[in-house]
């Protein structure tokens, strides 16, 4: 891959902090919510195992989103986009609190702000994905953009390397409701690492 900066910031959408509104990870607790479908995309890296899948609670969507990024370290083992974490809001409601959803993420990296819709929730996604390299260093997924239910599309910090896929199919009725990711474990500092390759969301009524 070209030794380019790694780290972009194309924001369509706004980042910012959670609204002044208290923070709950949802960790599992709601992980028997039922779900009508699920959305992927076909260019996922090609490491890694499915993890477990985390869910919004009841009545809430995401609507807003964070990725843990390491960022390029040059001649380094690189894994870019390590996690990604999304922001549940009740629907119709603006005094509730925030519950954050994430599945396994990797080791390296740090959390960016977060990018929300301006209105509505997360209902499609594409996948930033850089092919394998072959004997050099792979970094698989790199960044990722979702379209809102209002139409508008967001991407927030994320690497450089690869390219994005095609759409996925869109959750049909209110939103994205929950997530798994496809991650590859780490191995040790002589084997080629990277992290996030795939992740699918779940769309609930």
């Amino acid at each position: 891959m070209q030794a380019i900066p790694v780290l972009l910031l194309v924001g369509l959408a706004y980042v910012s902090p959670v609204f002044g509104k208290r923070e709950i990870s949802a960790n599992g607790t709601f992980s028997n919510r039922q779900y009508y479908s699920s959305i992927n995309v076909s260019n996922g890296g090609p490491w890694g195992t499915w993890t477990w899948i985390d869910m919004c609670p009841e009545h809430f969507y995401a609507m807003g989103y964070s990725v843990k990024m390491e960022e390029y370290g040059g001649a380094s083992d690189d894994t870019a986009l390590n996690g990604i974490r999304l922001f549940c809001i009740k629907i119709n409601s603006t005094s509730s609190a925030v519950y954050t959803i994430e599945s396994d993420s990797g080791t390296f990296g740090q959390w960016s702000g977060i990018t929300w819709c301006p209105t509505g929730f997360l209902t499609a996604f594409q996948l930033k994905v850089e092919v394998p390299e072959g004997i050099l260093d792979d970094t698989a997924a790199n960044n990722i953009k979702f379209r809102c239910s209002s139409g508008t599309i967001i991407e927030g910090t994320g690497g450089s390397f690869g390219d994005y896929g095609g759409w996925s199919n869109a959750c049909t009725r209110v939103g994205i409701c929950g997530i798994e990711t496809k991650q590859d474990q780490y191995h040790n500092v002589f084997v080629d690492d990277t992290a996030l390759n795939d992740v699918r969301f779940f769309c609930c009524d």
